[in-house]
């Protein structure tokens, strides 16, 4: 609990430090907030976009979760299940509270969803948009790679990096279909090491749930990619009027699959601080020089979407007291 404890305060700490450094460096400006939620309309509309991307990641998860499940899953219940895990996301401390929550509200749609599945299924949804993540920037940069290649030395270098990691996703996929057995063989002399054995075995672990899914998981990728392409065409959305300088889509697609990775690094809460600092740097590579205000524009829909969540939770305690009684 301490331990717990120790380290969210750490984070936080982390966080409201690269903040402070980015508003005394002239680098973040929160004024720009005002102007944005100033209308209400383009707040609503916002917001129904993210929870419609929210909507198609139920999809996905319904899924995942029919492996084991006895009955057909309602969609829109694994919807709800989510859009309340993730107002806990933002309520409580930890990047994946909101994702244990939302394992207690999935297993009522099914006695069959055991506790121990639920957490990998919940995980492995969590994976497969990492992978469609790192799917698109490697594609879009391999598409574009001497357009790209050619803007600047920084530039070339995320675009290699892009294509390094879809190489790595192809390599995954083609072990997973052709090679299952390959991983664990080449595990077994690291796996009495002190240091390694650990982080070896939680990679083994991981293999073998990926394993698990091996017959869904080109649909999954396939939904995953749909669902990051339409989170990166909705931060653009937000963010495009107010850079300063040519935000193009192209350049969304590029730059947001690293940023996003970056967020999804348990170094801050949500990706606040380090988001800033990440997507300051990246959108500088394209003579986008308020990076860090784009990003915290983002963070702040982000923010408000989840804790829309309040609302399907207050409901659905109102609905399980009715039935006690």
């Amino acid at each position: 609990m301490l331990k717990n404890i120790v380290k969210n305060i750490i984070k936080f700490g982390i966080a409201f430090g690269l903040i402070y450094w980015l508003v005394e460096s002239g680098k973040l400006d929160f004024s720009l907030l005002k102007q944005v939620f100033s209308s209400p309309l383009t707040i609503l509309a916002i917001t129904a976009l993210m929870l419609t991307d929210h909507f198609i990641v139920a999809v996905r998860l319904k899924l995942i979760l029919m492996r084991k499940a006895s009955k057909n899953l309602s969609t829109f219940k694994i919807f709800i299940s989510n859009w309340i895990g993730i107002f806990f996301n933002a309520v409580l401390p930890g990047s994946v509270t909101g994702d244990v929550i939302k394992v207690f509200y999935l297993q009522d749609l099914d006695e069959k969803l055991d506790k121990k599945f639920l957490l990998v299924a919940v995980f492995m949804d969590r994976v497969m948009g990492l992978i469609g993540l790192v799917t698109i920037g490697g594609i879009i940069s391999g598409i574009n790679y001497s357009t790209l290649s050619s803007l600047s030395n920084d530039v070339k270098i995320l675009v290699q990096v892009n294509l390094f990691i879809l190489l790595c996703v192809v390599l995954t996929l083609l072990t997973l279909f052709f090679y299952q057995k390959l991983p664990h063989q080449i595990a077994k002399p690291f796996r009495d090491i002190k240091i390694l054995g650990n982080i070896i075995k939680k990679l083994e672990v991981l293999w073998n749930d990926l394993c698990l899914f091996r017959n869904n998981i080109i649909k999954l990728l396939v939904l995953s990619i749909f669902i990051q392409a339409f989170a990166i065409i909705i931060f653009w959305y937000i963010a495009e009027p107010y850079a300063a300088g040519e935000f193009t889509l192209a350049t969304a697609f590029t730059v947001l699959p690293a940023g996003m990775i970056s967020i999804a690094i348990p170094i801050a809460p949500g990706g606040l601080g380090v988001g800033h600092v990440v997507f300051e740097k990246l959108l500088a590579f394209f003579n986008i020089s308020n990076g860090a205000d784009l990003f915290n524009i983002y963070f702040f829909f982000v923010l408000f979407t989840n804790l829309t969540g309040v609302v399907p939770y207050m409901l659905y305690r109102k609905k399980s007291k009715e039935i006690k009684k």
